[in-house]
């Protein structure tokens, strides 16, 4: 794999200090290892304030922080939902990347933590994406921000949980929800396309743990055929999707599925904009202070979100 140099030698040391757990099975040494590869990550002081509270849709409790711009009056609300192959994404997991991501954007940003894929019924973690995505459009005034708009973004599962939640809220609400960003997008469980065979032993995400990943979202229903499990269907999300910027990192098992996406939402008509990261690997977002290339490419790739979401004035 080709990365950045010092994106490889930051991952390197931390492989060394946290490898994975020896048997891929151990759901709880694979939780322990994402929560202290989180304490890892490097970060910088940024002036955001945090407090978390909870979003309780429909007898639902679902943990969520905020982070707001220090100075802001009224920004612009951003839903984020964090990734983690739909089992291991916490508050704390993306805690640092979330701060930045308000700082670098001017938004005040709700991370949502959803709950894992396993236990419970199948795709109950996207319908609960979709009640936390109503519940904040609801809720605007009590948070104190723009009343009257909302993105919402995500990474890896979070990224695909976001696109999905996003979509069938706009079909419900057209309008609802302006933009969305995808980073790293999980999008269809195709193992076989060129990245996913390029980057199959990818030390931070691997073709095996894709695999992983999406055996416990469908909950071993690979045969299943629904817009919340697998993202490009027949048929266009809705009339009148929001715009769409996905980032694709170079050297990340799904690339070729945020291109994949990318052309399919173009070819129903819908605005999407897909912005490469060359020389970066699945998760890089939360990596970005580890190397000076990193952190460029994704302060370019938010100035052309916030430019597409008017985020400027």
């Amino acid at each position: 794999m080709q990365l950045d140099a010092d994106l490889h030698d930051f991952i390197d040391e931390l492989q060394r200090e946290l490898p994975p757990p020896r048997d891929p099975t151990d759901m709880e040494a694979h939780l322990a290892r994402s929560a202290a590869i989180a304490l890892r990550l490097p970060s910088v002081l940024v002036p955001v304030t945090s407090g978390d509270f909870k979003l309780r849709p429909a007898g639902t409790t679902l943990p969520a922080r905020l982070h707001w711009p220090t100075g802001a009056h009224q920004p612009v609300l951003m839903a984020w939902f964090p990734g983690g192959g739909w089992a291991t994404g916490t508050l704390d997991s993306h805690d640092g990347l979330c701060r930045q991501l308000a700082h670098d954007l001017g938004v005040a940003v709700v991370c949502v933590q959803l709950p894992p894929a396993t236990p419970g019924p199948l795709l109950h973690s996207c319908e609960a994406a979709l009640l936390a995505l109503r519940t904040l459009l609801e809720g605007r005034a009590k948070l104190a921000v723009n009343p009257y708009r909302l993105l919402v973004g995500g990474d890896g599962s979070g990224a695909h949980a976001a696109l999905q939640a996003a979509w069938r809220l706009c079909r419900m609400q057209p309008g609802s929800v302006e933009a969305v960003l995808g980073l790293c997008p999980l999008v269809k469980p195709d193992f076989n396309t060129a990245s996913y065979v390029r980057c199959a032993s990818s030390p931070v995400f691997s073709r095996a743990d894709a695999i992983r990943a999406w055996q416990g979202f469908l909950q071993g229903r690979w045969d299943i055929w629904d817009e919340r499990a697998v993202l490009m269907h027949g048929n266009a999300p809705q009339q009148a999707p929001p715009v769409t910027v996905l980032v694709a990192a170079e050297q990340d098992v799904a690339h070729d599925d945020a291109i994949q996406l990318h052309d399919w939402l173009r070819m129903t008509g819908a605005r999407c904009e897909l912005f490469g990261v060359p020389r970066m690997t699945h998760d890089f977002a939360r990596m970005q202070h580890a190397s000076d290339k990193a952190r460029k490419l994704m302060l370019d790739a938010l100035a052309a979100f916030g430019e597409i979401a008017r985020l400027k004035p």
